[in-house]
């Protein structure tokens, strides 16, 4: 029989944010597939867990997804695990989950920690219509091109953003949206995490401290007056 693929979602800073199904399933996986093993033993050995691991980074997605559903083939359970937060989401994992349902293999999402989830819960935009957009291109033209697609559309905007494209992405995101409200998540959940609300036409001049990982929401929706009764 087919072992199962377990999709785990990890701590994205705070350890004590991993769920008990998680701990259960890499407890009782035969294998870890994982994007770093010296990061995930970290997380392992603080948890006192044993496992062979299998290392699943973007240099050797290809090769390791085969590799990893023949074992499954084989029946091993194996779990997947990204460096932080939920697998797929802007990590490594999607050749593996995407061969192994073709396979056959039942895939089995074990959901936890992302930084996507815990800004949105935390903004107080109006989140019932949300897009997610990862990663950016690095090259400033592409980036507006990328953003200037959901302009006209009502909803609020999520990207991810390294230290180093936060001010230039601030400053795409006034050229196209206008001042639109904009909440920037640093090292959600980690000991300097910070909130930063603002407006698109000011941020860009705010002193913000330009080190560690970045999520920022876009509040797209257009202001509405308030109608009162009478």
């Amino acid at each position: 029989m087919n072992g199962t693929l377990y999709v785990v979602a990890t701590p994205i800073g705070n350890l004590g944010d991993i769920t008990l199904r998680a701990l259960e399933t890499l407890k009782a996986v035969d294998m870890i597939a994982c994007e770093n093993p010296v990061h995930s033993l970290k997380l392992l050995n603080h948890f006192g867990i044993k496992k062979r691991l299998l290392e699943y980074s973007p240099a050797n997605e290809a090769n390791s997804a085969k590799g990893i559903v023949s074992l499954m083939k084989d029946g091993k359970n194996i779990a997947l695990v990204s460096d932080s937060g939920t697998p797929c989401v802007s990590d490594p994992g999607t050749r593996l989950t995407r061969l192994a349902g073709e396979e056959g293999i039942t895939v089995v999402p074990i959901p936890g920690p992302s930084a996507l989830t815990a800004l949105i819960s935390a903004s107080g935009f109006p989140a019932d219509r949300a897009v997610f957009l990862g990663f950016l291109s690095k090259k400033e033209g592409k980036a507006m091109k990328e953003l200037a697609v959901f302009r006209e559309i009502e909803c609020v905007i999520a990207v991810y953003v390294s230290s180093h494209q936060l001010k230039k992405i601030l400053g795409c995101v006034n050229n196209i949206f206008g001042n639109v409200e904009i909440i920037i998540g640093r090292e959600m959940t980690k000991v300097n995490e910070e909130l930063i609300r603002g407006r698109a036409d000011e941020l860009p001049e705010r002193q913000i401290t330009e080190k560690g990982e970045f999520a920022i929401l876009i509040n797209n929706h257009r202001e509405r007056p308030s109608t009162g009764s009478g």
